[in-house]
């Protein structure tokens, strides 16, 4: 199971919500994670009794926006690049061309949101 802090969990012992607040070490062979109750108590349980409800939304910043627009627009002029290089080829070649110049740079900006996404702690 992979939790950040932040994230909404249900303890499954008695169905209460909880953020997680961190992870707390090892009792055996197990690792705890760290609750943090509604009323400001904290928790300590085992991952296995845990159930994800809600993750914590990476606020989106002046930057990531423009490097997202900016990618935006380099695809579209890729798609446009390709359409045109194919057009030779009949119009579902240039179509599929454009479609996939279009993709390809969206998967890199796709690959770019993941690395630089919340880091998640495998437990």
């Amino acid at each position: 199971m992979q939790l950040a802090i932040g994230d909404v969990v249900r303890d499954r012992t008695d169905m209460e919500l909880a953020t997680v607040a961190g992870v707390a070490g090892q009792v055996g062979d197990d690792n705890l994670v760290v609750l943090q109750l509604s009323g400001g108590e904290l928790r300590r349980v085992k991952p296995y009794d845990l159930e994800v409800v809600g993750r914590r939304p990476k606020m989106t910043t002046t930057g990531r926006s423009l490097v997202a627009l900016a990618c935006m627009g380099i695809a579209v002029i890729a798609g446009l690049l390709g359409c045109q290089a194919a057009s030779r080829g009949g119009w579902l070649l240039s179509v599929l061309t454009g479609f996939g110049s279009y993709s390809a740079v969206m998967a890199l900006l796709q690959l770019y949101l993941r690395i630089t996404g919340p880091r998640r702690i495998r437990i």
